[in-house]
């Protein structure tokens, strides 16, 4: 099966490949990346996670929510959604979805829709669902927390605290919460609705929300009087002024204001011919909002000094833009702002040709003399970045100690936009869940915000089966491009069964992973199946001249039930294993190495060989050179290595004998042994099935 699996792969993922690159538009756009590697180290053991799990800035448990999902029990996903997440029915429609970009389905066929099935279930317990399956989950603490800022971080970290029992104010300074989400985002994408809905359970939860409130050094030493902890959650509102000739004309709008009127039911006259600055999200936003504008005969122009390539808008985001009729200009600079007495006109611009990278990681642009062109324009719009609009305190003090959000301040975090600069919703989310987690673990509360799930797990056969099947996404429903010129939702719930069919697609890879050994053309992998193990081991320590078995801190686990061999013989390092592999690592490279012969074992510095027969199981290791042997008889493991030799029992890892002549150290640690037990038991299995 696996055989046809791997092959089956291959095609899928050539087909896919030739159906999104056919259209240029989409290949110019870079759109498909067939990448699913991920920042998690591989190790030896317990290498199977969801990427998309991973990859989720507030890390909401994908494959649960699918399972559920699947099963018909909406009430459960929604729930399981909920628990790292207090916005979903927001998120369920602007996320930028970078889960789906890392989803293992990508490798067969499509992505699974992630956030159409996130947004189903969301709005169906808001239909379905009378009782809060949001509650609060602890009793009352007896401590504060003073949260600055509404927006989608301070009132994640609210939420989350609440749950645990903490009493927690949030000082917003606008007269409603919500934040960037709120302002900035139009109606066509998000629905005021949704965002309200998302709120209102947050509150439900007794979150204090004071509005209208001045943000300065007064309030924030009252606030340190006040509160055991507090959490900066300001969002970068203020757009970033670009520096350009002719900027202060008539008609060049800021880009943020720009959407927050129109929001707000101001009106706001744009012309027909409008030019937006920048790549990332604001840019999309503000481009599409100027669409709905400029009337049938109008026009809107985005000047970008990269490629589109390079842009740090959602992909979504920058298809709609081109779906929608709009003219991206590449590696193009604004280099003057024209005006007629005193209104814009024009917009003269350079172009641009990449160079080498910069500090983003990004073709740094340089300038092509003597290119100067212009771009007729009544409405400029600079959407080039955001700042933050606070200075209540000194930047220096907010800067965070390594691995915390905590500021140089004691008992002050910060996240969000405030420590990110402008950034999504989901990671202002996330931000404001991991806060929450690290002022409840310092006060030693029994709470978790990324509970462990736990459900009976498919069958092998299942996985295996699910993986060779073509299941083709849901066609989400979007209004027609022709019905775009006003302010309405663009995109559409999808049905019922449309999720239980789409969330059916999720391979459960937080279950079984084997890609590798499917992907493999030598079949150089061996996925084998153990107890998994969680013990806490002995250690041999020197004592008045001699050795005494005591007990090692160190606890060895391995949770996961299935664990990979490398099978270094068949192994011709194509590294195919490590394109798809969806770690940061590859496995023939990391992998315990079997080899199948002692002439193979003798000519490597690292790996495990595997001597066999009625008589004898011994498993030689080497591990820099050094040879190690651990042999296996009746309930008994044999560990010699360098002329010493120490005997455990098999189920316990505990020493029942031990003969140290040659040993330089104080102590023997014994999580060698424990790691070879496992790797012996692999290679017994490849021996039966191999």
């Amino acid at each position: 099966p696996e055989t046809r699996l791997r092959y089956k792969v291959l095609i899928n993922l050539e087909k896919y490949a030739a159906n999104v690159l056919q259209d240029e538009r989409y290949k110019k756009t870079a759109l498909f990346d067939p990448s699913i590697k991920t920042a998690r180290p591989l190790g030896w053991f317990d290498c199977i996670y969801a990427p998309c799990e991973d990859t989720c800035p507030t890390n909401q448990d994908i494959p649960h929510y699918n399972f559920h999902t699947a099963n018909g029990d909406f009430q459960k996903a929604a729930g399981v959604i909920l628990q790292t997440n207090p916005f979903p029915q927001t998120t369920g429609m602007i996320c930028d979805h970078l889960c789906q970009l890392k989803c293992t389905r990508i490798n067969y066929d499509h992505p699974v829709l992630i956030r159409e099935i996130k947004r189903f279930a969301a709005e169906w317990a808001i239909d379905n669902v009378r009782e809060d399956n949001n509650a609060k989950q602890s009793g009352a603490v007896n401590k504060h927390v003073s949260i600055i800022g509404a927006g989608p971080s301070g009132l994640s970290c609210a939420s989350f605290l609440a749950k645990a029992g903490f009493t927690v104010d949030v000082y917003e300074t606008k007269s409603r919460p919500g934040g960037m989400v709120a302002s900035g985002i139009p109606t066509f994408r998000l629905t005021a609705q949704a965002l309200e809905n998302d709120v209102k359970r947050i509150e439900n939860l007794g979150v204090k929300l004071h509005y209208e409130q001045e943000i300065d050094r007064n309030l924030l030493e009252k606030l340190q009087l006040e509160s055991t902890y507090i959490y900066i959650a300001a969002g970068a509102q203020q757009s970033t002024k670009l520096k350009l000739e002719g900027i202060e004309a008539d008609g060049v709008l800021d880009p943020l204001h720009f959407l927050e009127s129109l929001k707000s039911g101001k009106p706001v006259e744009t012309g027909n011919q409008v030019v937006i600055i920048g790549g990332g999200n604001t840019a999309m936003d503000v481009a599409r909002t100027a669409f709905r504008l400029v009337g049938d005969n109008g026009k809107v122009t985005i000047v970008y000094r990269r490629t589109i390539k390079e842009m740090p808008a959602d992909m979504g985001e920058i298809k709609a833009v081109l779906d929608e009729g709009m003219e991206i200009i590449e590696l193009v600079s604004p280099f003057r702002v024209n005006a007629v007495n005193g209104k814009v006109n024009s917009l003269t611009c350079i172009r641009m040709e990449l160079g080498p990278k910069d500090a983003s990681g990004r073709p740094k642009p340089v300038m092509v003399p003597g290119s100067e062109f212009e771009i007729k324009a009544d409405t400029i719009l600079p959407a080039v970045g955001q700042e933050l609009a606070f200075d209540f305190c000194d930047p220096e003090l907010l800067r965070t100690k390594s691995g915390s959000y905590e500021t140089q301040v004691p008992g002050v975090f910060i996240g969000g936009d405030a420590m990110r600069g402008a950034s999504t919703a989901i990671n202002a989310i996330g931000d404001g869940r991991k806060v929450a987690q690290e002022i409840i673990d310092r006060e030693k509360i029994a709470f978790n915000t990324k509970p462990e799930n736990s459900r009976m797990p498919k069958d092998l056969s299942w996985h295996m089966e699910q993986r060779s099947k073509r299941m083709n996404p849901v066609q989400t429903i979007e209004k027609p491009i022709d019905d775009r010129k006003n302010f309405n939702l663009v995109s559409t719930t999808i049905s019922e069964e449309e999720a239980k069919y789409e969330a059916s697609r999720c391979l459960l890879c937080d279950e079984v992973c084997n890609i590798c050994t499917t992907v493999c053309p030598n079949l150089a992998f061996h996925s084998y199946k153990i107890h998994p193990v969680s013990m806490q081991l002995q250690k041999l320590v020197q004592k008045n001249g001699g050795w005494e078995v005591a007990q090692d801190n160190k606890t060895f686990d391995v949770k996961q039930q299935r664990q990979i061999l490398h099978i270094a013989d068949w192994c011709n390092n194509c590294g195919n294993c490590n394109t798809f592999c969806p770690s940061a690592d590859a496995p023939y490279k990391v992998k315990p190495h079997l080899f199948l012969s002692k002439e193979a074992f003798d000519a490597d510095e690292e790996g495990f060989w595997l001597e066999h027969t009625n008589e004898k199981c011994i498993l030689h290791g080497k591990s820099n050179g050094k040879e190690t042997i651990l042999a296996r008889e009746e309930g008994i493991l044999i560990y010699e290595f360098d002329n010493n030799r120490i005997v455990l029992d098999e189920k316990k890892m505990e020493v029942i004998d031990h003969e140290i002549n040659s040993f330089e150290g104080a102590e023997i640690e014994l999580i060698k042994v424990a790691q070879m037990a496992l790797i012996l038991s692999g290679a017994l299995s490849f021996m039966e099935h191999g």
